[in-house]
């Protein structure tokens, strides 16, 4: 499996061609900023990150109806139920350029009776801060909603508090779908002021986010912000897990069944859109 190394003076990482996947990012000193890979043919749901296309999350019942006909999404390896976080992460990934400070990897794929698309997904190094963006073309001939998202495995400790601002979240219920919208944050999931995360279950998509969330470590005085031009921020912590992935998402979970298709970008042939997100990290001066 062809895996590819950047690095300069703040960090590093390693990407694999294979679902197109981080395998860590890191600083010289070794701080791992995302959760690190062991085993590099690792599932994806295993690796550091992810890109998401040409949909995030699920989509209830597998099927959606588009303009009077009913699409039936594929089966996933990774879920029983759904075409969880779509194709991209499943495929190998072509290398179409690579430079000391980058890589830009390239998909093309078919997905028969759904839809086609190119995509492109570049990772840069720019100081302290991974860019990342990715790209989707509808290569078919009919329009298609598409969606797009980054799904991060950040590194977290039990001193790491989390910010970020929302107006309201999707409640939980079965299979990890969706209940409707509420504009009343829950005080443990309210993050409009830092608080430690704790350990418990996390799976809400969280509206109104401004597009910016920080990890703050108060032990070393480091700070992880991550930004993205998505409207959406899903947030995911498994029970007593060593981490936390905050993903940038371009709409709501289960979008496609929603009637105004919240967030999808409805892309005629020939059309494209591209989602950015930026993870970097700062030590405070003067902390240990």
């Amino acid at each position: 499996m062809h895996n590819i190394t950047l690095n300069n003076n703040e960090l590093s990482l390693r990407c694999r061609l294979q679902g197109g996947a981080l395998l860590n990012l890191a600083t010289p000193d070794g701080v791992n900023i995302l959760r690190p890979t062991i085993n590099p043919l690792a599932p994806p749901g295993e690796c550091a990150l992810f890109p998401m296309l040409p949909m995030a999350n699920r989509v209830e019942g597998n099927a959606f109806h588009w303009r009077g006909k009913r699409i039936s999404l594929p089966s996933s390896p990774y879920d029983e139920r759904f075409f969880l976080h779509g194709d991209g992460w499943l495929r190998p990934w072509t290398l179409e350029q690579r430079q000391p400070d980058s890589v830009t990897l390239a998909l093309a794929s078919v997905l028969p009776g759904v839809c086609r698309y190119d995509a492109r997904l570049r990772y840069e190094l720019q100081g302290g801060t991974l860019l990342a963006t990715l790209g989707i073309t509808n290569t078919d001939d009919q329009p298609f909603p598409f969606g797009l998202g980054f799904h991060p495995f950040f590194t977290k400790t039990p001193a790491m508090t989390l910010w970020f601002e929302g107006n309201g979240y999707w409640p939980e219920r079965e299979h990890h779908l969706p209940a409707p919208w509420r504009d009343t944050l829950p005080a443990g999931w309210n993050f409009s002021s830092p608080r430690v995360p704790g350990d418990k279950w996390i799976n809400n998509a969280f509206s109104g986010w401004p597009g910016r969330a920080a990890l703050h470590d108060a032990l070393d005085g480091s700070i992880v912000t991550l930004s993205s031009s998505a409207d959406i921020l899903m947030v995911y912590q498994p029970d007593g897990s060593d981490f936390i992935c905050l993903e940038p998402q371009t709409h709501p979970v289960n979008a496609h069944r929603q009637p105004a298709l919240p967030g999808l970008a409805i892309l005629e042939p020939g059309e494209s859109v591209t989602l950015e997100m930026q993870i970097s990290r700062t030590v405070q001066q003067g902390a240990a």
